[in-house]
């Protein structure tokens, strides 16, 4: 294989690897937020029934 193809197959996994990072990441710290909400102060929608 020549160089420039290997080194564009690396780059795309390590773009790949470090999005999924930052997406687990991301949803780590929403459920750790969401823990934290006061939830005594949502609202309650009336459209939420179908």
């Amino acid at each position: 294989m020549p160089k420039g193809l290997i080194f564009l197959l690396v780059m795309i996994a390590v773009i790949i690897v470090y999005t999924i990072a930052k997406v687990v990441r991301y949803v780590r710290l929403s459920e750790q937020q969401w823990k934290e909400v006061d939830k005594s102060k949502l609202k309650e929608w009336k459209d939420d029934e179908w």
